[in-house]
């Protein structure tokens, strides 16, 4: 790996660590808030299916645009597309309002975790590729559960909604390190 490819790995795991704190932060507590407005767990359980079909239908679709255009552009829109919806979450009341979220939440996460992959395939070497995911994985884990238990505080102190705004908030600013990554040319692949 090239120093350029290793400064790239690295803000991208700064970046996703940004995120999994974010996605911590929210994560049981967006089940609860959805709950609460949906009415009924027959109705969460919809509205989740709904973000996973959408996922899975669009998924391919990411991948094959993000080889011709890049993967930074998928990761911006990604981005401020789910503090988009994070911020839509606070004002929503009916149920058909969260199954449109849902299905948004669909296209960000199929280009979340397909962008993710194929950014890490393509600052990484075949022969160690699989440490640098797992390295990576671990890394986002630790963020992510950090970001769980002061979730739990600031949903207590604040109130549900308070963790919405400050992950729209965060997600936003953490764009900038998208700046210092460095995407390999397109159509270039590390063996």
């Amino acid at each position: 790996m090239s120093s350029s490819d290793i400064k790239s790995l690295r803000m991208f795991t700064a970046l996703s660590s940004v995120w999994g704190i974010v996605y911590g932060l929210i994560g049981p507590f967006y089940a609860v808030y959805v709950s609460n407005i949906t009415g009924g767990m027959d109705k969460l359980g919809f509205a989740f299916s709904i973000m996973i079909f959408v996922q899975a239908a669009t998924s391919f679709v990411v991948g094959h645009y993000s080889d011709r255009l890049g993967r930074k552009p998928f990761l911006f829109l990604t981005a401020y597309a789910d503090a988009a919806i994070l911020l839509l979450y606070t004002v929503v009341v009916q149920t058909y309002q969260v199954y449109i979220l849902q299905a948004f939440l669909g296209v960000t996460n199929a280009m979340s975790m397909t962008i993710r992959e194929s950014l890490m395939g393509d600052l990484t070497r075949r022969e160690r590729r699989g440490s640098a995911v797992g390295r990576l994985n671990a890394i986002v884990s630790l963020f992510a559960a950090a970001g769980l238990a002061l979730g739990g505080y600031l949903a207590k102190l604040y109130g549900l909604k308070s963790i919405f705004y400050l992950g729209a908030a965060v997600i936003t600013l953490s764009t900038v390190l998208l700046f210092f990554i460095h995407e390999p040319g397109n159509g270039t692949q590390k063996n």
